[in-house]
């Protein structure tokens, strides 16, 4: 691999890292504050200024990170995440709504799955090649 690909799965792999264990703390107590998710989104800006930076110490990695399996589970993460975040929204509707699920809770825990459905999209498949 070269250094963008590294550069790209090792902040895909922490994003989904850290989002997973919100959501672990979510099931455990109904409950998640927004100073955490704003830090899952600071992972994922640094994790993207990393790939920036190395793009440019490293621009000769660019060209062959780009192929067309890499721009393909690029938009298959994005499907993923828009679907996740669908079906996730629905689900803490009628969470909010017919048990006592909390409402603020819900409303963090679905940005916490917007930020790492397409990161754990993108870390497994570059695990997967």
């Amino acid at each position: 691999m070269n250094p963008l690909a590294i550069t790209r799965l090792a902040a895909n792999l922490m994003v989904t890292a850290f989002g997973v264990g919100l959501l672990g703390v979510y099931a455990v107590t109904q409950a998640v504050t927004a100073e955490l998710v704003v830090w899952l989104g600071g992972l994922a800006v640094l994790g993207g200024v990393a790939q920036f930076l190395v793009s440019v110490f490293f621009p000769r990695s660019i060209r062959p990170t780009w192929d067309e399996m890499a721009v393909a589970s690029h938009r298959g993460a994005y499907q993923f995440g828009y679907w996740c975040a669908v079906l996730s929204f629905w689900v803490f509707f009628f969470s909010a709504q017919y048990t006592t699920a909390n409402l603020d809770g819900a409303f963090l825990t679905l940005g916490v799955l917007l930020i790492c459905a397409p990161s754990a999209w993108m870390a497994v498949a570059a695990l997967r090649k």
